[in-house]
């Protein structure tokens, strides 16, 4: 699978992007890209995908980036553009001219068994935002305290500290409080049966 195809792949299956027929349209104009995409619903973005190759002049594709983002001004789109460069490598005067009026990624063509992450890397700033599995998946806070407790910890009153510590921290001073008056309140009971 080519870089340009990989790009294409991991923003519709990861990003939710929809591919645009080619070539497409802004307003009376035809633009012809490699691949173009609009983002899902949470974003309005067009990505552009252009694969440079040999024979590719980079001041033509300057050119129809440019004429791109002023067709869309003339519009007055609030789309985002995103020019992303892939397998050849794009010149610096290329890359900061399309700057001025997109977003530029110029993944190029990684090899070697990081390729697909290094690709992923670049079109992160495209891609939703992945949240880390909840905490008490990873791990089993309950069977590690009562593993970690000795045995004479165990029993009524760790129970119940941790039947507490399921709702807040104040849920457990309550049962650490009470443990304590209780403990207390013995106390003073077998001294005033001593005297």
């Amino acid at each position: 699978m080519s870089t340009t195809d990989r790009v294409l792949d991991i923003l519709v299956r990861e990003g939710g992007y929809r591919q645009l027929p080619k070539p497409f349209k802004i307003g009376s104009m035809s633009f012809d890209f490699t691949y173009a995409l609009v983002a899902g619903e949470r974003a309005n973005d067009l990505v552009i995908i252009v694969e440079l190759k040999g024979d590719t002049v980079d001041e033509g594709v300057t050119r129809k980036i440019m004429a791109l983002t002023r067709a869309l001004d003339v519009m007055r789109s609030k789309r985002p553009v995103t020019a992303i460069l892939t397998s050849g490598q794009a010149r610096t005067e290329t890359v900061q001219s399309i700057s001025k009026v997109c977003r530029v990624l110029p993944v190029g063509a990684p090899t070697g068994p990081y390729a697909i992450s290094a690709v992923r890397d670049w079109l992160s700033v495209l891609l939703p935002l992945t949240q880390p599995p909840a905490v008490e998946a990873l791990l089993d806070w309950e069977a590690d305290l009562r593993a970690a407790t000795v045995s004479s910890a165990k029993g009524k009153f760790m129970d119940a500290l941790i039947g507490a510590a399921e709702y807040d921290k104040e849920a457990v001073e309550a049962v650490l409080a009470d443990a304590i008056t209780r403990a207390v309140d013995i106390a003073i009971g077998d001294e005033e049966a001593e005297k």
